[in-house]
């Protein structure tokens, strides 16, 4: 039987934390052996370098805005998919549009991703972000 998956406010922690500049607050929704594939990219491995590299993209300024299309479950492991874009800032243009989807796996209780996938280009969702 399916559930609704990740608590939706805690897939739109991903979004809040890093338009705030909390490096910390998006490295800590990533399993310890999670891994991030983005278009163009070899994958990143591990909360270490994704913490990195989620640091890197926010120190260039950009903002994103994230929408939850599917956010589906089955016991401990559930997938979120839907549109993206990132922003050159706050109120700025957009410069990137793409889907993704993330698997999560409920761990001691917790929620974590362990996989998030981004692909670049026109949006497969029939929504836009928000």
């Amino acid at each position: 039987m399916f559930s609704p998956g990740v608590p939706p406010e805690l897939k739109h922690s991903w979004e809040e934390s890093f338009n705030k500049g909390d490096v910390d607050g998006v490295a800590i929704l990533y399993a310890n052996d999670a891994q991030l594939a983005m278009s163009g990219a070899a994958p990143i491995r591990g909360v270490v370098d994704i913490r990195h590299a989620i640091e890197g993209m926010i120190g260039s300024g950009i903002k994103v805005r994230i929408d939850s299309e599917q956010n589906v479950g089955s016991g401990d492991i559930a997938y979120v998919f839907g549109a993206y874009a990132i922003l050159t800032g706050q109120n700025g243009p957009e410069v990137e549009r793409g889907s993704y989807v993330e698997v999560w796996r409920r761990r001691n209780g917790a929620w974590k991703i362990d996989l998030d996938v981004n692909a670049v280009g026109t949006p497969i969702s029939s929504g836009s972000p928000k």
